[in-house]
């Protein structure tokens, strides 16, 4: 069995973008700017034998608000920038009430099953509820990457960045 970190998208692997007095997903190629720290974080926990995975809600699509074609280059965007092995998308919003959107773990089981992943000695690195949630639903270590928009939330394993991640993965 394989280890892997699990890594949300939107404000963990990319910068967020301020639009309409928040912070959200970009939805222009433009917009989307990887994260400073993630290609050394990525290349270092594949240089210790994870596996890199997005898991990743990104509803724009289903919402009309964001095209596949402008995702997918997104995606081609952190592939070839990234150490990634792969990456895994919920399109769907809340009222589709699907078993792949966070908090729901549908897309960390699908991962676990394609990779045959040993869930106990993984990780999943995230931003939101959502993705602490998802983290229990799975049984999966997680820690949350502390933001400005996330104060309020309890997590026992909140880091300031991905470099303060690495003394727990050694």
């Amino acid at each position: 069995m394989q280890k892997a970190i699990f890594l949300d998208r939107d404000g963990v692997l990319n910068e967020l973008i301020y639009r309409n007095n928040g912070l959200f997903s970009p939805r222009k190629l433009s917009d989307f700017k990887i994260s400073v720290d993630s290609p050394e974080f990525t290349r270092f926990t594949n240089s210790i034998g994870y596996l890199n995975i997005v898991i990743s809600n990104q509803p724009d699509i289903s919402r009309g608000l964001l095209k596949e074609n402008i995702l997918n280059e997104m995606t081609n965007l952190l592939k070839s920038n990234l150490s990634l092995n792969d990456v895994f998308y919920c399109v769907h919003d809340d009222q589709d009430r699907c078993d792949c959107r966070k908090p729901l773990a549908g897309l960390i089981f699908e991962a676990v099953k394609k990779w045959d992943i040993n869930i106990s000695e993984s990780y999943f690195i995230g931003d939101s509820w959502k993705d602490i949630e998802a983290a229990k639903n799975a049984n999966v270590s997680f820690f949350l990457l502390d933001r400005s928009y996330n104060k309020s939330f309890h997590c026992d394993s909140r880091v300031s960045g991905l470099k303060d991640i690495y003394k727990y993965i050694r």
